[in-house]
């Protein structure tokens, strides 16, 4: 069965997670993904934990599947390379500031003007335009602006700090693969590409849609406790164990809080359901009565939506981990899977990470260049030839 994406050509100009991410889920539906790095140090990741440019776990993570170009684009040599380069290619995916691609003469109306199919997708804070567009950033900012942070904490003196990148991941690498992929539908339409300009920023915000529409309603303002799915019900929440760890309890729906009450013999709290603190305590006091494992066994016989909270190592050893082929074994380790799964498209991306430049001289000999023209690039340090 053919790739979902085969056929497709990536060109990844970036060196963060938001774009890495956004093109190695390309990479995973079987497009053809070539990162273009700087030759020296290549995509930051590569650097993370030390060592050898592709022996990173964070490297690995984020690049298995994908080919690499060593190529200075502050050089005219460079650019003028990737000029030609992406007269080839389908999608374009960047993660500079805005202005960068412009003062490297790589701004979108050059490069549409030499290939009018082709895609950019340009992931920032704050956009292309703004009075932010140009200001620094990284995911706890973008959150913050977004009123994102103020919805989480234990109080408002103590706002929490989401342990995963939510802003990077679902407002920017996530909405800009939606919009990349809905230009290659249009094309297939117009026949033309365009630019698809992501803000984190803006994917953040959206990510509140309901609280805002809770808003909208005359509903209590957002806070960082107190609302239905940050703590303040007995329904919705989490409750320390016997041992220490926690469980995880979200019957909003009537059946499921009748279900989890009869369950634990507490006929009394189906009327608390949406109840206050009184009765948070009350389910509290349940909870610390077993251990995480013993809530476990119990409630995996009930419909009652309780389920323990894992750590990391322990969700991704699980057997829902593995029935869902979620941990990918490789030779220096175990890296998440694809989390995508499609019926009629097997997934590709399985190929190790590339070496800083390891697909130049390939990618350069098909742009024409003899092997003398290339080493004297590489003696520029225009270019970089594994």
């Amino acid at each position: 069965m053919p790739h979902a994406l085969s056929g497709i050509k990536v060109l990844d100009l970036c060196l963060n997670l938001p774009g890495l991410y956004l093109s190695w889920l390309m990479a995973c539906l079987g497009a053809e993904v070539l990162k273009v790095e700087n030759p020296v140090g290549g995509d930051y990741s590569r650097s993370v934990t030390g060592g050898e440019e592709e022996d990173s776990p964070y490297f690995a993570a984020l690049n298995r599947g994908k080919k690499s170009l060593a190529l200075n684009l502050k050089d005219p040599a460079g650019r003028d390379l990737l000029l030609r380069l992406a007269q080839d290619y389908d999608v374009l995916v960047e993660g500079f500031r805005p202005g960068v691609m412009s003062r490297l003469g790589l701004e979108f109306p050059t490069l549409s003007a030499r290939q009018p199919r082709l895609i950019q997708v340009s992931i920032s804070g704050y956009g292309q335009q703004g009075s932010l567009a140009h200001k620094a950033g990284h995911d706890i900012n973008y959150l913050a602006l977004a009123g994102v942070l103020s919805l989480t904490g234990g109080h408002e003196e103590n706002l929490a700090i989401p342990g995963v990148q939510m802003a990077d991941l679902a407002g920017g690498a996530l909405l800009g693969l939606t919009g990349v992929l809905a230009a290659l539908y249009q094309r297939e339409r117009t026949g033309r590409g365009q630019h698809v300009d992501t803000a984190m920023f803006d994917g953040s915000m959206s990510l509140a849609t309901m609280i805002w529409a809770g808003v909208q309603a005359g509903l209590d303002a957002p806070r960082p406790k107190g609302m239905t799915l940050n703590g303040a019900y007995p329904c919705y929440n989490l409750y320390r164990t016997k041992d220490g760890g926690w469980f995880s309890l979200g019957a909003l729906e009537p059946k499921f809080w009748r279900t989890f009450c009869r369950a634990v013999e507490r006929p009394d709290l189906v009327d608390k359901q949406f109840a206050g603190p009184e009765a948070v305590q009350e389910v509290a006091a349940i909870f610390a009565g077993r251990t995480r494992e013993q809530w476990s066994e119990f409630w995996a016989a009930h419909d009652a939506c309780c389920e323990p909270v894992l750590s990391l190592p322990e969700a991704v050893a699980s057997p829902l981990a593995g029935e869902r082929g979620l941990a990918e074994p490789l030779e220096d380790g175990v890296q998440l899977a694809c989390p995508l799964k499609m019926s009629g498209s097997p997934l590709a991306a399985t190929d190790p990470p590339p070496a800083l430049g390891q697909d130049s001289a390939r990618v350069l000999a098909g742009l024409g260049l003899n092997q003398d023209q290339m080493q004297e690039l590489a003696g520029r340090g225009v270019v970089k030839l594994a």
